[in-house]
Parts: structure tokens; C-alpha cells; sequence
């Protein structure tokens, strides 16, 4: 399952501006500059097709020599380092081959080759190697603690195996995790496809303006923003009908897709699949109720801040009454900047030094577009989106110089770095693996650290002006990823209990869930289909409860930063570098000091986004 590698994340969102013609003609790259952004794959993965198929080779050695040690898994301290070495080593490689996969299939969709032998690979490897953490259950607590100080070499996987050995309650016989592991691609992978298909081939209606043809499908975010309200009002009612027209499709793709996963789940003891995934995140259901709880409480600050943009649509656009097409237009006295690629990378660069010169010289190393690690230069088959792969590089299907492009950068750049310096630190990708949250929260951070630097930097009152909106909406941000994770979350019950049969269960869900978050659910009954707009539900699914426990992280990091911008950094990348040594709670507690079952965890960041937003209404 993609959801099991922690590094895959598509960006939180993707927003591209849509601007009068004079800045419409801005570029982003020189001729030149195109033919540099782009990913140069035989330099930092493989010149041929032999070096890759050599890779699959020795990955299919590794798992046959990783099963060599079926039947007698942790029979002694030597045995069981010896046999995580070899896991490690194969993880090295493994994502080394899923990397390269992805890779070639978001440059051109259609060439799918290497990412389907890295999910044989993933097929097989699961398959054959599940007897590991079966098998481990036989270990105890104590003899793997007298297994440590027999062979202290042993402390490198502690970690590792404490989390393996306590989700050995919920493992199956070793037979039927190996037919699972088997079956794993083929009853997970195809819903994902799908949904992508779906959009590739709706054919969604092209609206044209100043002698321009848009799609509302791909130019929806910029069409919601055009300065005609009609072409606004037209984008918005004509892309949701289109999205109703596939709804269907969707809903039953989904559908089974949740049902498929609780139905494993149901095997393993969880009431449902997304109670597996919190309790694999260490994060219990109270814990994640109670944030949405306490978000649901004072949402009333996000319902003011909806209600302030309407307001100042209708001040600006002279409206007797604005609608919710009309408040994405950008506010009449801020300019949002723009940057060329090189002045991106310069700025991002720049931004995140503050964490120190170790972080710099990675972050230095994957920007640098001679070093061939971006690829971000638009064109035809491009996949959708914005991510990284481990420290292997960064893909943007269209990067255009926006202000939501550079904070894309900065945010993918961290999960890159994070990799890399775990990488270099602990010697091993194994160790950069950990709850998503809290790789997201090491992302997020980075954004809030770009724009605090631009605040610092940028000349010009109206761009700064556009960065003090901008942080204030990333801020407001937190209650629309609530919504979307709340949804996940009802719709696995309501799965559970068979009261979702297909889409127009999902719609209601959509829309019960949203009313209580958001003033505009009541008003407008195309927002009921809102969950076909995120892939995520398809493709990693449950995930989105990570970005809102990681934006509550990354604003607490911001917060404690701002305090002590001398001493916060080291004991940041010292936490960061560390990887995965202890349980993700500990690990916040002892380097930061942060609580996340604290009860007020979200009293000051709270408080925080208040004051943004009555210094925004005072601006």
C-alpha cells in the first residue's frame, strides 16, 4: 500500500493564480532554463535499463536472503541484527527502485514500466519476507532487553522492532499475511488509476477569455479567480457538474476501496481501517476526536474569516450580494509577487538557512538545477501535482512562479531534506520512516519559514501585504484540512455500518461534515461533492488527518522559532536528524518539549491565528 511509505506526499494544495494579460505574460523560464529543470534520471539513478535491472536483481537477492532466516527469527541477538541489516539494505534499494518508478511515470503517464516492476518487487517482497514480523511475536519484551546489552549493536533497530512488536496483537498466521502482502497490489492499486483516468478522460467545458480557451478541469483554481464574475460563476457551476457526471465512477472506486481495507482491518481487530492507521501512528481515536472536536468549538473563527472575505468581494466588486465565487479574487491592496525558477530556488535557499548549515548544504544540493534533482517544467502526460521521493529530487507538473509554486518548493524540500539528513546520520532509509504527521509537520514548517524571511525581504508593500494574506489563509487552512479528514473518517464508519452504498452516500457525508465547519455547505449544493477534488482518498488513503495534526506541529515549531530563532534550529535538526529511535510523542517531548495529548495544545496556536486575523481585518 502506497499510504506504508511515509515519503510519498502530494502537495497540501496546488493554487494557481489567475491574473490580468500584462501579468499573465510573466515566465517563469528562459528557453534555456526549460531544457535545465528537468530531471536528469541517468545521473542519479540509472544510466540503463541493465543498472535498473540489476537494482531488481539484487533487491530479489536480498528478499531470498532475508528468507533464509524463516524459522528462527530472533532465536538470537546476532541473528535478529543480522537479519534487520538485511532489511535495511533492501529498504535502501527498495525505494531507490520506487523512486525511479514514479519518477518516469510523472514525467510521461504513460510510460508505467518501471513503476509496475516496482510493484512486483513490492508484491513480492511483502509476500515473502511477512514471516518476519509473524514470527517476532514469539520475541518477549525482556529477552529483546537482554538481547541489547548482550549485543549492543542491536540498539540501531530498537526502535524498529519495539513498533513491530507491538502491532504483533493484531498480525494474522504467516500464511495468510503472506497471501495478503501477494494480493496487496492487486486489490490497491487499481482505485488509484482509476480516479487519475477518470479526470484524464472527462472531458470538462473550455470557457474562453480574452481570445484564451481554458479547461475548467485543469484552469479551475485560475478561472475561480478571473476578473469577470460571469466567467467566475460559469467555472464554478459548469466544473461541479461535470464532477457529477463521474460521480458515480468515483463513489464505487472509493466505495470498495474502503470497504477492501476494513475488510483487512476487521482481520486484524480494528472496527475499521482507519482505526489501524491511527493506532499505527500511535495516535488513539480520542486523541484525534478531541482535536476535531476542538476545532469544530471555535470554528467560529474560520466562519468569520469566510464571512470577511465575502465581505470584502462585495466592497470591492460593488455586489449587493457576493457569492462564493467571487472572494478567491485577490484583495485590491496586495500584489501577489512572482518568481522565475532561479529566483525560487534563491529564495527557498535562502528561507530555510536558519536551520543551520547541514540543512543547508543538502537543501543547496537538491536546488541546484545542474545537479538535475527538479523537474518542473510543464508539458503534455505530466502527472498531476507537486512531491518528492525521499532525498532523490523533486517533480512539479507546471511550476508557473505563484506564490502557492514557492511554497510548494519550500514544503517538498523538507520532506527531501529530512530524508537526507537521516540518511546521512543514521545510514539507512529504514530510520527516516515514522508517522506521517510528523514528516509533514517537518514540511509545513518550512513554509512558514519562507514566508517569514519574504516579510523580512520582499521591497514592495503590496507584495508584502499578499504574504501576510497568504499566511493567514495557510493558517485558516487548518479547518478545511479538518473537514476533509473528519470525512475520511465518518465515511470508514459509516462504510462499516453499511449506510454508505455509493456516491450519494459520500455526498451526504460530505455535506454533514462540512456544514459544521464551513458557512457555505448550506448555501451551495454543489459542495457536496467536493471529496471527488482530492486524489488522496484514492491514493493514500486516510492520510489526511496527518496534515491536521502536522499544521497544529508546524505552527507550534513557528511559535517556539520566533521565540528563540538562536537556539530553536539545533535542537529542531537535532530531532529531525535523529530519524525514528523512539516513539513519535517521546521524541517531540524530549528535543521540543511539545505534548501532544496536552489539552491545551491548541490554546496558543489558536490564539496565534486570532491575532493574524484581527491584525489582517485592522490592515
Amino acid at each position: 500500500m502506497k499510504e506504508k511509505i511515509f515519503f510519498q506526499v502530494f502537495s497540501l494544495f496546488f493554487l494557481l493564480s489567475f491574473l490580468a494579460p500584462a501579468i499573465m505574460a510573466f515566465e517563469p523560464f528562459t528557453e534555456e532554463e526549460k531544457k535545465l529543470f528537468k530531471f536528469d534520471l541517468k545521473k542519479n539513478f540509472y544510466q540503463n535499463k541493465e543498472e535498473f535491472q540489476n537494482d531488481v536483481n539484487r533487491a530479489k537477492e536480498l528478499i531470498a536472503k532475508i528468507e533464509e532466516h524463516k524459522g528462527r527469527v530472533g532465536e538470537s541477538a546476532k541473528e535478529l541484527y543480522e537479519l534487520f541489516s538485511l532489511i535495511s539494505n533492501y529498504t535502501d534499494i527498495y525505494y531507490k527502485i520506487y523512486a525511479y518508478g514514479e519518477f518516469c511515470e510523472a514525467i510521461n503517464t504513460k510510460d508505467r514500466k518501471p513503476y509496475e516492476k516496482y510493484l512486483e518487487i513490492s508484491s513480492e517482497g511483502e509476500s515473502r519476507t511477512a514471516f518476519v514480523k509473524v514470527e517476532l511475536q514469539n520475541l518477549s519484551t525482556e529477552k529483546f532487553q537482554d538481547y541489547l546489552k548482550e549485543f549492543p549493536e542491536l540498539k540501531k533497530y530498537e526502535y524498529v522492532i519495539n513498533d513491530t512488536l507491538r502491532k504483533s496483537p493484531h498480525l494474522l498466521s504467516k500464511e495468510k499475511e503472506e497471501i495478503l502482502s501477494k494480493l496487496s497490489p492487486t486489490r490497491f492499486e487499481w482505485e488509484g488509476v482509476l480516479f487519475q483516468l477518470m479526470f484524464d478522460r472527462t472531458k470538462f467545458e473550455e470557457i474562453e477569455f480574452q481570445g484564451k480557451k481554458y479547461n475548467t478541469g485543469i484552469d479551475f483554481e485560475g478561472l475561480i479567480r478571473n476578473p469577470s464574475r460571469q466567467i467566475r460563476e460559469k467555472a464554478f457551476k459548469s466544473y461541479f457538474e461535470t464532477l457529477k457526471s463521474i460521480s458515480d465512477v468515483c463513489g464505487f472506486a472509493l466505495l470498495n476501496l474502503m470497504k477492501s481495507l476494513n475488510e483487512e482491518a476487521n482481520l486484524r481487530g480494528f472496527a475499521t481501517y482507519y482505526d489501524q492507521t491511527l493506532f499505527e501512528s500511535y495516535i488513539t481515536r480520542g486523541e484525534i476526536e478531541n482535536i476535531f472536536n476542538q476545532l469544530k468549538e471555535n470554528s467560529n473563527i474560520y466562519k468569520e474569516y469566510q464571512q470577511y472575505k465575502l465581505e470584502n468581494a462585495k466592497k470591492r466588486e460593488e455586489l449587493s450580494n457576493a457569492k462564493i465565487w467571487d472572494i478567491e479574487l485577490p484583495p485590491s491592496d496586495a500584489e501577489e509577487p512572482r518568481f522565475t525558477a532561479n529566483r525560487a530556488v534563491d529564495t527557498v535557499t535562502n528561507s530555510l538557512s536558519v536551520l543551520g548549515s547541514k540543512y543547508l548544504a543538502e537543501l543547496s544540493a537538491l536546488l541546484n538545477p545542474k545537479n538535475g534533482r527538479l523537474d518542473i517544467v510543464g508539458g503534455p502526460n505530466r502527472k498531476q501535482g507537486a512531491f518528492c521521493e525521499a532525498g532523490f529530487g523533486f517533480f512539479q507538473d507546471n511550476f508557473q512562479g505563484y506564490l502557492s509554486d514557492i511554497s510548494t518548493l519550500a514544503h517538498e524540500s523538507g520532506h527531501a531534506i529530512h530524508h537526507r539528513l537521516v540518511l546521512l546520520n543514521r545510514n539507512g532509509e529504514m530510520f527516516s520512516q515514522g508517522p506521517p504527521y510528523l514528516t509533514e509537520s517537518f514540511a509545513m514548517f518550512n513554509e512558514y519559514l519562507l514566508r517569514d524571511y519574504l516579510l523580512k525581504t520582499l521591497k514592495n508593500e503590496k507584495e508584502k501585504k499578499a504574504i501576510i494574506y497568504d499566511q493567514l489563509n495557510e493558517e485558516m487552512y487548518l479547518w478545511e484540512l479538518a473537514r476533509r479528514a473528519e470525512f475520511e473518517m465518518v465515511s470508514y464508519d459509516k462504510i462499516a455500518s453499511e449506510e454508505i452504498k455509493d456516491c450519494e452516500g459520500f455526498n451526504t457525508v460530505c455535506f454533514e461534515v462540512g456544514k459544521k465547519y464551513d458557512i457555505f455547505f448550506d448555501k451551495y449544493p454543489e459542495l457536496r461533492l467536493l471529496w471527488m477534488r482530492k486524489h488522496h482518498y484514492w491514493t493514500v488513503p486516510a492520510y489526511y488527518k496527518n496534515y491536521v495534526v502536522a499544521q497544529i506541529l508546524a505552527l507550534k515549531y513557528f511559535e517556539l522559532y520566533k521565540k528563540d530563532p538562536v537556539n530553536f534550529p539545533k535542537k529542531y535538526i537535532a530531532m529531525v536528524e535523529t530519524g525514528m529511535d523512539r516513539e513519535p510523542q517521546k521524541l517531540l517531548k524530549d528535543f521540543l518539549g511539545i505534548d501532544l495529548n496536552d489539552k491545551n495544545l491548541l490554546k496558543n496556536t489558536l490564539e496565534m491565528v486570532k491575532e493574524h486575523f484581527e491584525a489582517v481585518k485592522k490592515m
